[in-house]
């Protein structure tokens, strides 16, 4: 967007507002942030002053660019009710042309509606001779700010001091205007408040990016996350940097030609992930890991930024075929035969985690080098059976990891006075096995540097839950299938004691088969 340089300021009545062609041409400004800070009594407070104060403050603070768009930089909340108040959202959510609410929203409408009465239907005030008056008489005053977009900014935080900037995250996300990656991550993050960007696309499927971008933020943020406590900014930096491990440089592509229809394929690539990680609330067909979040995501109650980044990259990678181990591709069974096992030593051994965590970095910084360690885990365990019991198994896994990973504290101890007896053979596959890999090459925003935030939540002991009777995985009930212990094609029936939760991707495997069959299949 250019500056503009020459200054028009006018005045609208609350009753030429909601046909007023002007509507058509305002957005919210990049430097406002996406929010729904005002309180229900905040807003009926609001309506009230319009029909009895004289001197309500309705002075909206713009800019113009070159092609008559107005961005509002201050006074966005007022617009926002008066708009939603003139189109009768207030009183009547599902009004022709009214947006998708929430139900969050849809709770707040009907509260309005049942304060305020008939206030709170525009139409039904404007029947008021009196009332309308006075809404002829109510002005909204615009007031257009000149120069560039900084320079806007500038005096909208001159006269709002409480006002902060924008945090990296969202500074670099807007620096990266009209790339596939920021259309994407508007429709994630930007929930309500995207479709005016979005409309730059000049794309017919709109509606369905904006649902699709409502649901990848619904399960991540909340099924997968368990309402992790990031701040917007760092939503958007996370979101941004899934959207890199799927596509990489691609991500950034500025191309304007069917620019619609990849934004679409990159979103549903990344709700395709999502959802073989965790079950989503609704089912798209696609069988998940059901991985337990705190088992996976979480340290100590806290929610662990690098562990989600290491995942979903391993996650992608076993969806997409991509990764090997001597040579051979590991699938979604293979990681079903050593589930428990892997789980076993995430749970066990937290010392892999935070070592890799405290000497590389968290968040994009370390995320993979501990996918690294996460994939050794899993080279381990498709090498040779987990039992710490068995004194050879134990020494030849801690030997594993010393040699692979020199840094981890044990790895003095174990080095200079380890006895007993190993398994040469193992070790030495696995230290192969990890020197193969190196950390991508991929050039990453530095702005991206730290994601890492805590949340406090009750103490969980992950190995205290009940696991999967088909692979022995620890069980996340909000991502599980019930399945029939006895086939329904063998005569079983759908009742309680037929019934057993399991991950939904081992339900698929199972298939009509019997737990022993199945089990032996993958074990045997």
């Amino acid at each position: 967007m250019s500056k503009s340089n020459q200054r028009y300021n006018f005045e609208i009545s609350l009753t030429d507002f909601a046909e007023h062609p002007i509507i058509d041409r305002l957005y919210k400004a990049d430097n406002q942030r996406s929010t729904e800070c005002w309180s229900v009594e905040e807003i009926q407070g609001f309506i009230n002053d319009c029909l009895i104060d004289r001197n309500i403050n309705l002075s909206i603070l713009y800019w113009k660019d070159i092609n008559e768009n107005l961005y509002v930089i201050d006074g966005g909340h007022r617009l926002s009710i008066i708009y939603a108040w003139v189109k009768r959202y207030f009183a009547d959510e599902q009004v022709e042309d009214a947006p998708i609410f929430t139900n969050a929203q849809k709770k707040d409408i009907r509260l309005i509606r049942n304060n305020l009465g008939d206030l709170a239907d525009f139409q039904k005030v404007c029947e008021d001779p009196v009332l309308k008056d006075k809404l002829k008489d109510t002005k909204l005053s615009f007031r257009q700010v000149v120069g560039t977009p900084e320079q806007a900014r500038k005096v909208f935080r001159s006269i709002n001091s409480d006002t902060k900037r924008l945090d990296k995250y969202e500074e670099f996300h807007l620096q990266n205007r009209g790339s596939d990656a920021f259309y994407a991550t508007y429709a994630c993050c930007y929930i309500n408040d995207n479709r005016s960007n979005l409309a730059e696309l000049q794309y017919e499927r709109i509606n369905q990016i904006i649902e699709l971008g409502e649901e990848i933020h619904d399960h991540l943020f909340h099924t997968i996350l368990l309402d992790a406590d990031l701040t917007h900014g760092r939503k958007i930096g996370l979101v941004s940097e899934l959207l890199n491990i799927i596509a990489g440089d691609a991500s950034q592509n500025i191309y304007s030609n069917d620019q619609g229809r990849r934004v679409e394929e990159l979103m549903h690539e990344l709700w395709a992930v999502l959802c073989r990680i965790s079950t989503p609330a609704k089912s798209i067909g696609i069988p998940s890991l059901g991985l337990h979040p705190r088992l996976y995501f979480y340290k100590d109650q806290n929610f662990q930024i690098t562990s989600f980044l290491a995942w979903f990259a391993i996650v992608f990678e076993i969806d997409k075929g991509l990764m090997e181990i001597e040579g051979k591709k590991v699938n979604y069974k293979n990681f079903i035969q050593v589930r428990r096992s892997v789980e076993f030593l995430l749970s066990n051994f937290p010392v892999a985690t935070a070592e890799t965590v405290g000497k590389y970095g968290s968040g994009i910084k370390g995320y993979e080098r501990l996918q690294t360690v996460y994939k050794a885990f899993i080279c381990i365990s498709l090498t040779m059976e987990l039992d710490f019991d068995d004194e050879k198994r134990l020494n030849t896994f801690i030997l594993s990891m010393c040699k692979s990973f020199k840094y981890i504290n044990f790895n003095e101890f174990y080095l200079e006075r380890f006895v007993g007896s190993y398994d040469e053979e193992v070790i030495h596959k696995v230290v192969g096995y990890v020197e193969s890999l190196s950390p991508g090459k991929k050039n990453k925003p530095k702005a991206f540097s730290s994601l890492t935030k805590r949340l406090l939540r009750e103490e969980f002991e992950a190995r205290n839950h009940n696991h999967c009777e088909i692979c022995d995985g620890l069980i996340y009930v909000d991502s599980t299938e019930a399945d029939h212990r006895i086939a329904l094609s063998k005569g079983g029936h759908g009742i309680i004691e037929n019934g057993v939760l399991v991950h939904p991707i081992c339900n698929r495997i199972k298939s009509d088969r019997s737990l022993a069959e199945v089990r032996a299949d993958l074990f045997d």
